[in-house]
């Protein structure tokens, strides 16, 4: 790695911590003017956290970075002691006070952060990570990650699905055991495109240039882009990708997409910034019920792209025994239904739509439709139909780095290009 790239790397840790609150860019400054960091030497998270005044042995909290719109929350209620009630939950059942962040927005963003630390063999400040599949892989394939004890995880031996394990990217379930899954295809607002959205190419009509959103991540839009071609995007040639690419460059330097956006274009689409975007499955779950209710998902004709985030712990992890008992928690069925009772995403847990679907007719008795509508719009959401896979393939593994860095750079000219 060169010192522009180390050093850009230090530059995002630095302003990640500041926009978790942490510490405000004055104390930092001063803090390291006294010595606490000398700013012409190597800088790695941990220094950081020292000079944050954070980490060290005063660690009293698990500290779990995940991705916006991924747990249950109460915005009405005051923290008791978080604004999730399924967290809130664990904590007072263990004792084990969680920190919660929504620190992921783009997986080769939030990497960018922890990277460092991990290659020189420190901690890093956090205890469970949620990334997606092949980021699962690259860091187990690097060391970069605690080995799972599954004797501490027998609510996953009892009630994990079978389409939740043994997957490509950790085949054992040595180190990842499934967070939250889904479906990257179309989100759009017939209202606004004025007719029906099928296919990755509609996003490509002239009629919408500048009012769609494409994604800032390489996989979703290259594998999107591949299957519109013709082309299986797992096992796709870098000679194919380039198909893919030009096809992508061509849009984006005509200025087609807006953007390239992580999960910030939820935001837009909901508002109707965007007539139709790239989009995530339980999103979209989410915006009906909660903030647009005229936005719909598709899967593409063509295919898209399935995937998974997972909970794994990074090496060295201070708080690796606290960290089980968390991933333990989540596949309970109480806890996983509550979980996508609110965010609609493919659980990984067993019997969860029965449960959703249970709980809405429980309500229907009593005669509360509006909740008994929700939880029954809620309940076919959260595991996959055998028609979802159908529709769908998974992201291709990359055997050889050489054709990932060849995809990457041809992402790269991509973004660049819109500007």
């Amino acid at each position: 790695m060169s010192d522009q790239e180390s050093r850009s790397q230090i530059e995002l840790a630095i302003d990640n911590l500041m926009r978790r609150d942490l510490i405000t860019r004055r104390t930092f400054m001063r803090r390291t003017g006294r010595g606490g960091l000398a700013l012409g030497a190597m800088l790695t998270l941990p220094s950081l956290l020292a000079a944050c005044g954070i980490g060290g042995t005063g660690k009293n909290k698990l500290e779990w970075a995940n991705w916006p719109l991924y747990i249950d929350i109460d915005e009405e209620a005051a923290p008791d002691p978080t604004p999730y009630p399924s967290l809130n939950t664990f904590i007072k059942d263990t004792g084990i006070d969680v920190h919660y962040v929504e620190a992921i927005n783009d997986n080769e963003e939030f990497y960018g952060t922890i990277q460092p630390d991990l290659a020189a063999g420190n901690a890093t400040n956090w205890d469970i990570v949620s990334p997606t599949s092949w980021m699962v892989k690259r860091m187990a394939d690097q060391g970069y990650l605690e080995e799972i004890d599954h004797s501490k995880l027998p609510n996953w031996t009892a009630n994990c699905a079978d389409y939740a394990k043994g997957l490509w990217f950790d085949a054992d379930n040595k180190y990842s055991v499934w967070w939250q899954g889904g479906i990257t295809g179309i989100g759009y607002d017939p209202n606004l495109t004025g007719r029906e959205i099928t296919k990755f190419d509609d996003l490509l009509d002239p009629e919408f240039k500048g009012r769609v959103g494409g994604f800032s991540d390489m996989r979703d839009m290259m594998t999107l882009t591949l299957a519109s071609l013709g082309i299986d995007p797992t096992s796709a040639t870098v000679d194919q990708a380039k198909q893919a690419r030009d096809k992508l460059l061509a849009a984006a330097k005509s200025g087609q997409f807006r953007g390239f956006y992580g999960n910030e274009y939820y935001d837009s689409l909901s508002a109707g910034d965007l007539v139709a975007s790239v989009a995530w499955s339980g999103d979209i779950t989410q915006m009906q019920l909660n903030d647009n209710d005229k936005v719909l998902f598709v899967i593409p004709s063509d295919g898209a792209p399935r995937w998974n985030d997972n909970l794994v712990i990074p090496k060295k992890a201070a708080w690796n025994d606290q960290a089980h008992k968390l991933m333990n928690y989540w596949y309970d069925p109480t806890a996983a239904t509550t979980l996508s009772e609110y965010i609609g995403y493919y659980t990984p847990v067993t019997g969860i739509a029965e449960r959703i679907k249970a709980d809405a007719d429980a309500y229907r008795t009593a005669g509360d439709t509006d909740n008994a509508d929700y939880y029954d719009a809620v309940s076919p959401t959260v595991a996959p139909s055998a028609d979802d896979l159908a529709k769908t393939f998974d992201y291709p593994q990359f055997e050889n780095p050489d054709d990932e860095k060849a995809w990457n750079d041809m992402w790269l000219e991509v973004t660049t290009a819109a500007g």
